[in-house]
C-alpha cells in the first residue's frame, strides 16, 4: 500500500485540500498530512485546531513561520521549508508527495521530495497570475510534478504547452467550488453567535493580501482601500488577515486601525465555513483573493477584484475587476450595485475529491519525466 504525504501550509490551502485528504485517509490508512507555515502560527488564526476539529488522521507538526516578512525571511522560510519536509520524508518514506496551489513554502517542499526522487501530485496548476511571484512557483511546481489535477481544461492546455505529457493531466474540477456545493453552511443567527458580533446591515467581506511583484506599493494600495471603505454607510465590514507575504504588516497595521471604527471587524482567521457561509449571504466581496474568483461564482456574489494579484486568471460573470486608485474602486462599486446575480461556478464538476483520491492512490507513477513537445 503506498504512503501519500499531503502537505499543507496555510488556510487557504487546507480549505481546498481537506475533501481530498479525507477521502484518500478513507481509502488507505498510510496517508500522512504535514502541517506548517500559518497553520502553527497565532497571528493567524492558529488553524491547526480546524483541522484537528475535521478529525485528519497521521498529522505532522513543522513549525516555520518566525512573524518577520521581508524578502530575506521569505527566502529563509523557502530554506527552511526544504529542511523540515525533507525530516517529514525521512521519518515516514512517502511514495507520493501531494501539494496544492502556489506558496513558496511549497516550493521548498518540492525541491526536498525532488531530492529524495519521489512523485509530486500537484493541484490547481497552469493559471496565471500576473501580480504575484505565485505565478512563478506554480509553473516552477509543475515542472517538478508528476501527476496533475488542473481545475479548468484552459489550464489544462497551458500545462501541455509547459512540456507536461496530456497523461498525466487530469481535470477533476475546483475543489473550492465541490465543496461550497456540498458544504451545510451556517446560518446568519449561527454566525453571530460565532463571531461574537450584529449581522443585520449589510456585509461586505474583505480579504487583501500582498501583491508580491509590486514592492513597495502596499501602502499606496491598503490606503486607497481604507478610503472607499470608509465611504460605505450602515454596513458591516469583516476583514479577513493578509497572507504571510512581504509587506504583510504593512496591510495589517492598517486593517488594525481601521477596525477601531464603528461597525468594522479583523478577525486572524474566520474558519473556513464561516468564511464561506459569509460570502453566500454578503453584499459583496472585495479584495484579492484567490477565493473571490474561484468561490464567489457558486452563489453569484457580486466581486470587486482589486488590481492584478489575480490577473489572468478565469473571470467569471459576478466579478468586476478594479484598479487599486479610489476613484477605480468607487466606479466599479458603482457598476456593482446595478449587477444581478449570476450564479455560475466554471470549476465545478461531481465527485472532484473522490476522483482526485483514487487517481493519486492508483496511478503509475514514472519518476524520469520526458519533456513533451506540441
Amino acid at each position: 500500500m503506498k504512503k501519500i504525504l499531503f502537505i499543507s501550509s496555510s488556510r487557504a490551502d487546507y480549505g481546498l485540500l481537506r475533501d481530498v485528504i479525507i477521502q484518500t485517509q478513507k481509502m488507505n490508512k498510510n496517508t500522512f498530512l504535514l502541517v506548517t507555515g500559518s497553520h502553527l502560527s497565532s497571528s493567524f488564526g492558529n488553524t491547526i485546531f480546524e483541522i484537528k476539529n475535521d478529525k485528519i488522521k497521521n498529522i505532522i507538526k513543522k513549525k516555520l513561520l518566525e512573524n518577520k516578512f521581508n524578502d530575506l525571511s521569505i527566502s529563509k522560510y523557502v530554506s527552511k521549508s526544504i529542511n523540515l519536509t525533507a525530516e517529514a520524508i525521512i521519518k515516514k518514506k512517502p511514495n507520493v508527495v501531494v501539494i496544492l496551489g502556489d506558496r513558496y513554502e511549497l516550493l521548498g517542499s518540492a525541491i526536498a521530495a525532488m531530492t529524495f526522487r519521489i512523485p509530486i501530485a500537484h493541484i490547481h496548476g497552469g493559471e496565471v497570475t500576473y501580480g504575484a511571484y505565485d505565478d512563478s512557483i506554480r509553473h516552477s511546481l509543475t515542472k517538478l510534478s508528476h501527476l496533475h489535477f488542473p481545475i479548468h481544461d484552459k489550464y489544462k492546455k497551458r500545462l501541455i504547452q509547459l512540456g507536461e505529457h496530456p497523461s498525466t493531466i487530469f481535470n477533476y474540477g475546483g475543489l473550492g467550488a465541490h465543496s461550497i456545493s456540498e458544504m451545510k453552511l451556517l446560518k446568519t443567527s449561527q454566525l453571530e453567535k460565532k463571531l461574537k458580533i450584529s449581522l443585520s446591515n449589510k456585509i461586505v467581506l474583505v480579504t487583501f493580501h500582498p501583491v508580491t511583484l509590486e514592492k513597495n506599493k502596499s501602502k499606496f494600495q491598503i490606503k486607497n482601500l481604507i478610503k472607499f471603505l470608509n465611504t460605505l454607510k450602515d454596513m458591516t465590514i469583516i476583514i479577513t488577515s493578509p497572507n504571510f507575504d512581504n509587506e504583510n504588516d504593512i496591510l495589517k497595521k492598517e486593517f488594525l486601525k481601521f477596525q477601531k471604527k464603528k461597525g468594522v471587524y479583523f478577525f486572524n482567521s474566520l474558519g473556513n465555513k464561516a468564511y464561506i457561509s459569509l460570502m453566500k449571504i454578503a453584499y459583496f466581496v472585495i479584495g484579492n483573493s484567490s477565493s473571490g474568483v474561484l468561490e464567489t461564482p457558486s452563489f453569484g456574489t457580486p466581486t470587486i477584484n482589486i488590481g492584478n494579484r489575480q490577473k489572468g486568471r478565469i473571470i467569471s460573470k459576478n466579478i468586476i475587476n478594479s484598479d487599486y486608485d479610489y476613484k477605480s474602486l468607487y466606479k466599479a462599486f458603482q457598476k456593482m450595485k446595478k449587477k444581478q446575480k449570476i450564479t455560475n461556478n466554471p470549476f465545478l464538476k461531481k465527485g472532484t475529491p473522490t476522483r482526485i483520491a483514487k487517481k493519486i492512490l492508483n496511478f503509475k507513477y514514472k519518476i524520469k519525466k520526458k519533456f513533451y513537445d506540441i
